[in-house]
């Protein structure tokens, strides 16, 4: 037997006895099971990076965005 089906066996099984295990709905499983499992990406592809200058996070941008505090007004020169 491959690992696949085994996992898939195993899946199946699990998600059975998780909903009472009810009877006449093995195929239905199995099939559950194998979709579940062919779902998941082998390996995570890498996001490709942002250019720094262009892309600002939106917290970042509120920031800039704040008026500063103000100043208090100048001392009058004698």
């Amino acid at each position: 037997m491959s690992a696949m089906h085994e996992q898939v066996r195993e899946l199946a099984y699990r998600l059975w006895q998780e909903d009472g295990a009810p009877e006449g709905r093995a195929m239905d499983y199995w099939l559950q099971a194998e979709a579940a499992l062919t779902a998941i990406p082998a390996k995570p592809k890498a996001e490709p990076k942002a250019k720094t200058s262009a892309a600002k996070p939106a917290a970042a941008k509120a920031k800039t965005a704040e008026p500063k505090a103000k100043k208090s007004p100048a001392k009058p020169k004698a």
